[in-house]
């Protein structure tokens, strides 16, 4: 499972950067282009903050958390000795959104987000990422809780 860990992180974050790539090559700042007129448009919009535009001045911090983040969820994922498909989907997942916008924040000092259904903020891939972890986490630990069973079990 390790080496779907590390193959899963991998494309998490080259799909991340190639997208955030291309969205700067094809549009300027601020600017939108309809996906699905009326519900889906990309527009390219840079983020110093965290989640949502919050704390702009606080970015380089972020940039260390998420980096002790990464280091956490590394150091417990590579110590166990038999990881289950969902921790390695959700490790990868966060691991690898989580250096997706650590890589723009290094590169750029901002993150580059894109992905408009105008009733959410932009976000990005690595965003995604992120939240879909975070959602398996809980549904993980909900199902496993509402079994009567040991969520920490798998070391």
């Amino acid at each position: 499972m390790k080496m779907w860990f590390f193959a899963a992180t991998l494309l998490i974050i080259a799909l991340d950067q190639v997208s955030k790539w291309w969205i700067q090559w094809h549009l300027a700042p601020g600017q939108s282009v309809p996906v699905v007129p009326g519900v889906l448009q990309f527009t390219l919009s840079f983020n110093s903050g965290i989640a949502f535009g919050l704390f702009p001045q606080f970015g380089k911090a972020f940039l260390w958390v998420s980096l002790a983040l990464v280091t956490a969820v590394l150091v417990y994922y590579l110590r166990l000795r038999h990881a289950c498909a969902w921790t390695t989907t959700i490790a990868s997942l966060l691991v690898g959104g989580a250096l997706g916008n650590v890589l723009d924040r290094v590169r750029l000092g901002h993150v580059v987000d894109f992905i408009d259904f105008h009733v959410f903020p932009v976000f990005n891939v690595a965003d995604t990422a992120v939240t879909c972890a975070t959602i398996l986490w809980i549904v993980r630990h909900w199902v496993l809780l509402s079994a009567g069973q040991d969520a920490q079990s798998e070391t």
